[in-house]
């Protein structure tokens, strides 16, 4: 279990990393739910769902990581 937890902080970690490019407009986003709102030229809608991905996986993983590190056996 210290694996899997070690495993999700680092991908939460990472997702949260991510979250924060992408709000800053470094990394580009690619979530629009097939709006097509990017077709008319807001790109700041694309950009917010993929924030909000990011940040959900985020806190799912950290959330799964506290977890796992509670139901681990203390050596």
């Amino acid at each position: 279990m210290k694996i899997a937890s070690l495993t999700c902080t680092v991908i939460g970690l990472l997702g949260a990393l991510m979250a924060g490019l992408t709000a800053l407009g470094v990394s580009p986003g690619f979530v629009d739910f097939g709006i097509g709102l990017g077709e008319i030229g807001v790109d700041s809608v694309t950009d917010a769902f993929t924030t909000a991905f990011w940040g959900g996986l985020a806190v799912l993983m950290l959330l799964a990581a506290i977890a796992f590190g509670v139901i681990a056996e203390k050596e």
